[in-house]
This record gives structure tokens, C-alpha cells and sequence, in this order.
């Protein structure tokens, strides 16, 4: 399914509506020069996406704009960003039980938003997802329900209880027969791009020419295929991807333009990035703009985590991808970081950490200290 990206306006209209939602800051853009030095590189920005809502991830921000549309249509499009939460976007959302499949900080996103409107939802996890992820969906009322399997599991089982009534499904990956919301999940994601292009303005800094995105079903890699398409010529994207759950590599490879399923999935720490089958909706995009595709080991997200933490930036495993990326090359490959992919002294490379402590035992136990905040164990 072939999908345009969305023009400047719509955009901007994707940012009115996060910034009609309560509790809306941009989050930090973070310089990380010595770590850049060290890299060997001009600039490393962070984007620090753990601070997005109070909800330690980026997730809110696909999860409210698919809602927003969701109800929109119920009104006929009667229905403007600032009604969303009021009275009148209560009434819109009656008898509406949502729901979606998640490792974690999608369904958390999607329970948020479902209390805010004072609906039930009810969310699909794969058997290993953690406690902590679990209670922090609970927490924002939802009912969580643990499948026998892994994420695809999760998903069928979300799909095929939203074909019932009016049950709602909200998922972040497209597939055959779902794929509208999954579309309105990757625009919202725009809005971390367009907040950086901001930032970036207000420091008379240019975009830099290296960006590393993580990967799991491809929602969020797709949106930064819209927002770097063409209007930022010269910017290499690159993905990564856990070695155990490398859908987007291994549909890369096949060359057809399909996506194909990891079938021998074993499990990852990257548990946001633990996914099996790329989402139809973000993948004709993904696989049209992204230069590189990149797997890499358990470990170095775990290294990545510390440098992070030493930065005083907070980061789950998921969210420490993109420098894990780096630490990959730097160790394994450093002969392909000047050649194929073009990445010297003169480079400026952008990573997203799009979450923050969300296993906070994790955490502990990785980096060895609590995250600020956190509760002392």
C-alpha cells in the first residue's frame, strides 16, 4: 500500500493537535559533544522522547492523532483538536471499548488516552513482556490481557476481538484489512521531526546529515521516511534493529518490496523493538528512503544505556538503540562507518531515545544506579 507523505499543512495541523493536548511540551534536544568526539564526529544530538506526557515514551503522540481521526469520523468531522478531550469528544468516544496489542509503550499511550475520555480499553500483550510495563497500562485503567506467543500473537488476538461491537482497535502496524488508523499513528509520529527542524532553527543549526531510527513493525522509521522524503536532501537514514527480531532487514534483503516475517524470533531486551512482521502501511515508505539496515546485539544497547546515563539522559534498552547502533559499527564495522556510510568528522548524527526507564528494574540492574525520580529499590 502506497502512502504519500503529508504536505506541509497537514503537518502543521498534526503539531495544533499535540499542542491542544494536556501536558504538551516539546522535549529536549540534547547535544552530546564529548560523545561525539569520541565517535570522532562534529555533533551527536539526542532527542530525549522519555519526557513525552509523564508517560516515558513517544508513543502518545500516534496513539491521540489515530483517536482524534477515529472520532473525528463519528462526527462527521465535526470535531476540532480542542474538542478532542472535552465534553463533546467524551460524547463521540460512548460505547467505544479500545483496544491494540503492545510490548509495552503503545498500549500504555492508547490506555491514556481511553482515560482521558473516561473509556474502557482492554491490551494485548506477548507472554514475556515485563511486570512493570504491565502495571503501568494497569495503572492508567486499562484491562491487560497476557497471550501464549509473541507480538503477532498479540496482534491477531487485538484484531480479532475489535471486529466485535463497538470495540475499537488502535494499532501502530497495518495489515491486510487494517489499514487506515495505522496511517494516522505514523503522522503523528511527524511531529518529533518537525519539533527538531524547530529546535534546530532556533539555534541557527542545520539538520544533521546522519539519522538512526529503531525499528520494530517500521511506524516510526515510516514517518521519518515522510519527513526526510525529499525536503532534507543529503540525510542518510539509517534502522536498527535488534539481531533477534530484524523484520525490516530481512525484508530489505528479499528485494520485492514485500514484508516478510522473522520467523525464529528468540526474544530481545529491545522489547519495543521485539517484533515479527513489518507493518504494511509504513513499509512502502521504509524501504523507498532508508539507506542502511542495521541488527545489532543485546549488549550494545546495554553499553548505550551507560553512556547515556552518564549524560543524565534516561533511556530503556529500546530507546538506546540508535547510539547502540553506533557502538555496533564503531566495534565490529568501523571500516564501513567512512566508506559505505559516509559517516567522518565532519558528520552530525541525530538519535531518538523514545523511551525512558520503563523497566525501571532493568534499568537499575544495566546501569547501576535508580533513574532520577525513580523509587529506590
Amino acid at each position: 500500500m502506497k502512502v504519500s507523505a503529508p504536505s506541509s499543512e497537514e503537518r502543521a495541523g498534526i503539531r495544533a493537535f499535540h499542542r491542544a493536548l494536556p501536558g504538551y511540551r516539546s522535549t529536549p534536544l540534547i547535544s552530546m559533544e564529548k560523545t561525539a568526539h569520541e565517535f570522532g564526529f562534529s555533533d551527536l544530538l539526542v532527542k530525549d522522547e522519555g519526557k513525552r506526557f509523564g508517560l516515558k515514551a513517544f508513543k502518545a503522540l500516534g496513539a491521540s492523532h489515530a483517536v482524534y481521526h477515529l472520532l473525528r469520523r463519528r462526527c462527521g468531522g465535526d470535531l476540532n483538536p480542542e474538542e478532542f478531550l472535552t465534553p463533546k469528544g467524551r460524547r463521540a468516544a460512548e460505547g467505544i471499548t479500545f483496544t491494540c496489542a503492545t510490548d509495552g509503550n503503545h498500549g500504555r499511550a492508547l490506555a491514556w488516552i481511553a482515560r482521558l475520555l473516561e473509556r474502557p480499553a482492554v491490551i494485548y500483550v506477548p507472554r514475556d513482556t515485563v511486570a512493570a510495563r504491565i502495571e503501568a497500562i494497569r495503572a492508567e485503567g486499562a484491562d491487560v490481557v497476557i497471550v501464549e506467543g509473541g507480538y503477532d500473537e498479540a496482534v491477531r488476538r487485538a484484531s480479532a476481538q475489535g471486529g466485535r461491537g463497538d470495540w475499537a482497535v488502535v494499532a501502530d502496524v497495518g495489515y491486510e484489512g487494517y489499514e487506515d488508523l495505522p496511517i494516522f499513528i505514523q503522522q503523528g509520529y511527524l511531529t518529533i521531526f518537525e519539533e527538531v527542524a524547530l529546535q534546530l532553527r532556533e539555534r541557527n543549526e542545520t539538520m544533521p546529515d546522519h539519522v538512526f531510527i529503531q525499528a520494530g513493525v517500521g511506524a516510526f522509521a515510516g514517518a521519518a521516511a515522510w519527513f526526510f522524503s525529499d525536503s532534507e536532501e543529503g540525510v542518510r537514514l539509517l534502522s536498527v534493529e535488534p539481531l533477534t527480531a530484524d523484520c525490516l532487514l530481512r525484508s530489505a534483503r528479499a528485494g520485492d518490496g514485500r514484508v516478510h516475517t522473522v520467523k525464529d524470533n528468540r526474544g530481545t531486551i529491545m522489547a519495543g523493538l521485539n517484533c515479527e512482521t513489518p507493518s504494511s502501511t509504513a513499509w512502502p515508505s521504509v524501504c523507498r528512503r532508508f539507506d542502511t539496515y542495521l541488527a545489532i546485539d543485546d549488549h550494545y544497547a546495554e553499553e548505550a544505556m551507560r553512556i547515556l546515563a552518564a549524560c543524565d539522559i534516561v533511556s530503556g534498552e529500546s530507546g538506546a538503540a540508535g547510539l547502540a547502533a553506533l557502538l555496533a559499527l564503531r566495534t565490529e564495522r568501523p571500516d564501513l562507518m567512512e566508506g559505505a556510510l559516509r559517516l567522518s568528522g565532519d558528520s552530525r548524527v541525530l538519535i531518538i531515545n523514545t523511551e525512558a526507564d520503563t523497566d525501571p528494574d532493568a534499568y537499575g540492574r544495566i546501569v547501576g544506579k535508580t533513574a532520577p525520580g525513580g523509587a529506590e529499590p
